[in-house]
């Protein structure tokens, strides 16, 4: 532990904080890049469904919306359960270890139901498959948001964990990416809409998605003890009707939801919406792959560079700044875009998709630092009653993120439906027509300008500065050490 100092009215106190290891954050990080894994292959749910098992885009698209429903119904489930967990094996590598077996399970079998099979059986195993791969998604990622508190508390050591999970969430998803559509998917008969593609994929993200998870459950392993829960309580009194009053009083936490949430209902939206982008906009969809490896390098160096700036002015200061630099990326890319779609890979297709990359550079430092900032919402709960509800907290955050981010499915298959292609296979590399150019456009730049735009004014209200954090955290130092007392602002 290393110590800071902050002043009260009348002394000096010594704000001891709970620091942890690079290596024990890094690891951990690790936890939210084994659901990704998941979420990344999930997300293919809409265009395999559609182009594999030849499902309706329209219904696909509800009954997807309708599983990020059912996903949000059973956060505050899990999160009270979670909240009411602290056995020999700690309160967090439970759900960890046991969310990520029903999670890898689910998925593989989601992606080997049979083409031939009834349109009625395969509609009702999809969906049956889904809610059950939900509740383990919803173990696993509760731990992600709520072990943040206990992982550390330090101001300056939380962006870190934005550092390392963008450079992870990175390397997988552009990185699946480009072993996707440019490395498997041309050695199948069928490309992109070959059944056994995604048998395949699937049994190589589950492998990883385990990995990773193992990897978490060690880097998580030293603090996932009662010393570093909150005000170091072993049990704190809970009722599911706290929801409620948490909801209605913490402000921060109300804030961060409308701005994350709207972001996230576009960002699924768009990862999406990029295969049709350059599948039938660009008209070459192993573009998608060598696009996603070389985004990696101006990522790389934004992310490095904000986090950095982050740990210095605070992950507000950051969150807001990124969010704008994108804004005026994506004003840029709806204007410039409809004048070089159709024409194949040309030198103003790579200029646009240099912007765009730069542009996803930036959002991705907003969507990333959203988890700490999960847990500075959290320590400000711990400040203003007193309790440590992880659980309660991170499931709260997701409840509502889930029920708004739940359209992004529904949307792109509504998009889809307006253009003229709801029931139809869309073939890759081939050109559609001008609505449909129009509707992909809107998920991916369109979208994302909207959530922007909520998230800018989100923030104007939102009061966890880095110096007000500063305050938070030296009265609960108080408190822990038995001294009330409390900041002056």
């Amino acid at each position: 532990m290393s110590s800071a100092t902050a002043k009260t009215a009348t002394k000096t106190v010594a704000i001891e904080y709970n620091r942890a290891k690079i290596w024990q954050i890094a690891l951990f990080v690790m936890n939210n890049t084994a659901t990704n894994t998941a979420m990344l292959l999930l997300g293919y749910y809409a265009f395999y469904t559609q182009n594999v098992l030849g499902l309706a885009a329209v219904v696909v698209g509800l009954i997807a919306t309708l599983m990020r429903v059912w996903d949000g119904i059973t956060d505050p489930i899990i999160g009270y359960l979670l909240d009411k967990t602290n056995g020999r094996f700690g309160k967090f590598r439970p759900f960890m270890f046991i969310g990520n077996i029903i999670i890898i399970a689910t998925m593989v079998a989601i992606f080997h139901i049979p083409g031939e099979w009834a349109t009625l059986t395969k509609y009702i195993a999809t969906t049956v498959l889904y809610v059950v791969h939900i509740i383990g998604y919803t173990f696993q990622t509760a731990c992600t948001k709520g072990a943040q508190a206990a992982l550390t508390n330090d101001p300056k050591q939380r962006p870190i964990f934005t550092w390392f999970d963008a450079i992870f969430n990175l390397t997988l998803f552009n990185g699946a990416t480009f072993l996707i559509t440019k490395v498997m998917a041309p050695t199948y008969a069928q490309n992109m809409i070959d059944p056994q593609l995604f048998k395949d994929i699937s049994y190589i993200f589950a492998a990883l998605s385990f990995g990773l998870t193992i990897m978490a459950i060690i880097g998580i392993w030293q603090k996932d003890r009662t010393e570093f829960f909150g005000l170091g309580e072993n049990t704190v009194k809970v009722k599911f009707s706290d929801y409620l009053e948490v909801i209605k009083n913490n402000r921060p936490l109300q804030m961060l939801i409308v701005a994350a949430s709207t972001d996230k209902l576009a960002n699924v939206a768009v990862r999406g919406g990029l295969i049709y982008f350059f599948s039938n906009l660009i008209l070459d969809a192993s573009v998608y792959g060598t696009y996603s490896l070389y985004a990696m390098v101006p990522s790389f160096l934004i992310t490095t560079v904000g986090v950095a700036w982050s740990r210095k002015v605070g992950i507000k200061k950051a969150f807001v700044l990124t969010t704008w630099l994108s804004t005026l990326m994506l004003v840029g890319l709806i204007v410039f875009t409809p004048a070089v779609i159709g024409q194949g890979v040309t030198g103003a297709v790579i200029a646009l998709l240099s912007l765009f990359a730069v542009q996803q550079g930036m959002g991705a430092i907003a969507g990333n630092i959203v988890i700490p900032m999960i847990a500075d919402c959290s320590d400000y709960e711990t400040y203003r009653t007193g309790r440590f509800i992880p659980g309660m907290m991170g499931t709260l955050f997701s409840f509502v993120d889930k029920l708004i981010s739940s359209a992004s499915t529904f949307i792109i298959g509504a998009a889809i439906a307006w253009a003229g292609f709801g029931n139809v296979k869309i073939e890759p590399n081939k050109a559609t027509n001008s609505k449909f150019e129009m509707a992909i456009l809107f998920v991916i730049f369109g979208l994302p300008l909207l959530g922007h735009i909520a998230s800018i004014i989100s923030m104007k209200f939102y009061e966890l500065t880095a110096e007000r954090m500063h305050e938070i955290q030296h009265e609960i130092h108080l408190r822990k050490v038995g001294e009330a007392g409390k900041v002056e602002a």
